[in-house]
């Protein structure tokens, strides 16, 4: 009972904390890839909105590709996500009468909270069944409840929390496999594990993994069986799990297949089309996102991230010392390890060796990897000493995941420097932004007073320019700076997404990274005026995360400057300067 009543204050404590930054951009809509599934959602409600009874029956709705208002990719739309968090969010918008963009994104926000808490519930249940200790279940949970990777996706509208909330359960399931003694129980559970793993590929292609630690779930059973093992058996979970897996997702994942109806199960033109564009766009070196990667951000940084901003030191801390101790000891006795031990190893191998080793990438394994890291708590819990090291671990990991918490919880930066903008400047002043690849400013904001968002474009308060500092550096483009600067009242970083990869890059843009070096000098006559640098904040100390890879920060929390043009600009200089800085780079 007081194991129950512990679980329930992990898994609501974990909650609130996912519920309260739901609200993180208030209706800026910073994130690029929630508004690329809003524009899908929105597209689908509106042509749910046009159905007139009879148009089309329940089974036509689910399973007519190109037809169905439910399809992500009609009208050739490129979309390479799963599709289960598409119907999921779009189906209960449609159910509750939503329509609205700004209400429908705060649903899919808030669901997916909601899911992320029950994710904590799997990890418990998890911890508790692969290390046969519930005080271990609870370390787990608790260090899952505080990973600030997972607060802050739990606060995105985007697939990767849905499919590590897939990922969690079909790992509860894949251990209950290890587990059964009876055949019966076996098959039962390979059924509940297929369908698990099903649902995981229909949130996210990396789901197919899942199906994988089926299989090794299904060899550890049958191997456990001694002399009353059959070959029949092992076939039988095997064939049975394979079929769970492909019903499930055809059914969560509908529009992937040609159809028409439940058995046409050629794969849509569309599902192809649109993964075999975005596997050359991972890979172009000219695209601006790629260019992070490819400015020198080893497997090393990525370990470093993960560590630090994925599950905290003190979970990274816990796990070394956890995978030392295995190591020390000797291969564990306990099965139930082995399938989430093939989990976190392979989402681990393909997140650190893909051309993107972005944070979100290694989110499915952080279930399994904070499950290893309690390995030691039970031991730790036989002595007084032990017991006070676990609540410092416990209050540790607690500060740490509260920054995301503040983060979410406060104001943006951008959305605090766009009401600087608009507070501090007169109509008619004339912004510059670095790149049509970022946000400019200003984001949309509520001014006080004011229930309506206030727009960039609205009236003649500012006018918008943009450097486009995304093109190759040639004599064209200096001329374009020069001129835009001349043009300038006001210049705008408003996050670091072109600035550090471009200084990275400097070989390859030798002369935009020169007018970053003046612009931050004062060589150009700009003064810097605003500078929002949150950082990581705990304690009130904010821990700096400028190395962390973008995607950490750039959305939610990023730098922000503004420069102001001083009196002593001067075009021609400028433009012969920066064509000198070509010149000595090329």
């Amino acid at each position: 009972m007081l194991t129950a009543a512990a679980c329930l204050l992990v898994v609501t404590l974990g909650a609130f904390l996912r519920l309260v930054g739901t609200n993180w951009d208030e209706g800026a809509n910073l994130h690029p890839d929630e508004r690329h599934m809003m524009f899908v959602v929105s597209d689908t409600m509106t042509g749910l909105a046009a159905l007139k009874p009879g148009d089309m029956s329940l089974a036509e709705l689910w399973f007519a590709t190109g037809e169905s208002p439910f399809d992500p990719r009609q009208k050739e739309r490129l979309y390479v996500y799963g599709e289960l968090p598409h119907l999921a969010v779009s189906g209960t918008a449609w159910l509750a009468g939503m329509s609205g963009w700004p209400e429908v994104l705060r649903l899919a926000r808030t669901m997916g909270a909601v899911l992320d808490a029950y994710t904590i519930l799997a990890v418990f249940l998890l911890g508790t069944l692969a290390l046969r200790s519930a005080p271990a279940g609870l370390g787990a949970a608790t260090l899952y409840a505080l990973s600030p990777l997972a607060i802050q996706h739990a606060n995105f509208f985007t697939v990767d929390i849905w499919l590590t909330a897939a990922t969690a359960w079909c790992l509860v399931a894949a251990t209950m496999l290890v587990r059964a003694r009876s055949q019966r129980a076996a098959l039962g559970w390979a059924a509940a594990s297929g369908a698990l793993a099903g649902i995981a590929l229909a949130c996210k292609l990396p789901g197919l993994a899942l199906f994988g630690v089926v299989v090794v779930a299904i060899v550890v059973n049958y191997r456990g069986r001694g002399a009353h093992r059959r070959l029949a058996s092992l076939a039988a979970a095997l064939a049975l799990a394979l079929v769970f897996t492909c019903v499930a997702f055809r059914l969560a994942c509908p529009f992937t297949f040609q159809g028409p109806g439940i058995f046409g199960l050629a794969l849509a033109p569309n599902f192809i089309k649109g993964y075999a564009e975005m596997s050359h766009v991972v890979l172009d070196p000219g695209f601006p996102p790629n260019w992070q990667w490819i400015a020198g951000y080893s497997p090393a940084r990525a370990l470093l991230d993960l560590g630090i901003w994925g599950l905290g030191p003190v979970t990274t801390v816990a796990l070394v010392a956890s995978l030392a101790l295995l190591a020390w000891r000797g291969p564990p006795s306990w099965p139930g390890l082995l399938p989430l031990a093939a989990l976190a190893a392979a989402i681990t191998i393909y997140w650190i060796s893909g051309p993107i080793p972005a944070l979100r990438y290694v989110m499915p394994a952080l279930p399994a990897l904070c499950v290893i890291a309690a390995a030691p708590f039970p031991w730790l819990a036989a002595s007084l000493t032990g017991r006070a090291l676990l609540a410092l671990m416990v209050v540790a990991a607690g500060l740490w995941g509260l920054g995301m918490v503040t983060l979410h919880s406060s104001t943006n930066s951008r959305v605090a420097a766009s009401r600087w903008l608009w507070l501090n400047t007169q109509p008619g002043t004339v912004l510059v932004n670095e790149t049509p690849w970022d946000d400019g400013l200003p984001v949309p904001v509520r001014l006080s007073g004011k229930p309506e968002l206030a727009w960039a474009g609205q009236g003649e308060h500012f006018e918008l320019l943009t450097f486009g500092l995304e093109a190759p550096d040639n004599e064209e483009k200096a001329a374009k700076i020069a001129k835009l600067l001349d043009q300038a009242d006001l210049v705008i970083l408003s996050s670091e997404r072109m600035r550090k990869p471009i200084t990275a890059l400097a070989s390859r843009f030798p002369m935009t990274s020169a007018y970053y070096e003046m612009l931050g000098s004062g060589e150009l006559c700009f003064e810097r005026v605003y500078r929002d640098q949150r950082g990581y904040p705990v304690l009130g100390f904010a821990f700096s995360d400028r190395s962390a890879q973008e995607p950490w920060s750039v959305y939610d929390h990023p730098t922000v400057e503004i420069y102001r043009k001083l009196g002593c600009y001067e075009r021609q200089r400028t433009q012969s300067r920066l064509i000198q800085a070509l010149a000595n780079g090329s």
